[in-house]
């Protein structure tokens, strides 16, 4: 789900279309909020570094969904 995010996103910076970004977005918070609640239920070794790279994407990802709503 996040190597599709990523893709979505290097979709949408070479076609400056708003579908493109819109759907990166959605996946990469889909993404970040999955791998949050498979750290809570089975915690890897690296627990920590999981979660914290997951909640800086979840706020990248809201950031760039207030830019959006923004610039409407």
């Amino acid at each position: 789900m996040l190597m599709l995010a990523i893709a979505m996103l290097a979709i949408a910076t070479v076609i400056p279309d708003r579908p493109f970004l819109v759907l990166g977005l959605s996946l990469v918070v889909g993404a970040s909020i999955s791998i949050l609640v498979r750290e809570a239920i089975a915690p890897s070794p690296q627990t920590r570094i999981t979660q914290i790279t997951a909640v800086l994407l979840l706020i990248i990802s809201i950031y760039g969904f207030a830019d959006i709503i923004k610039t409407l």
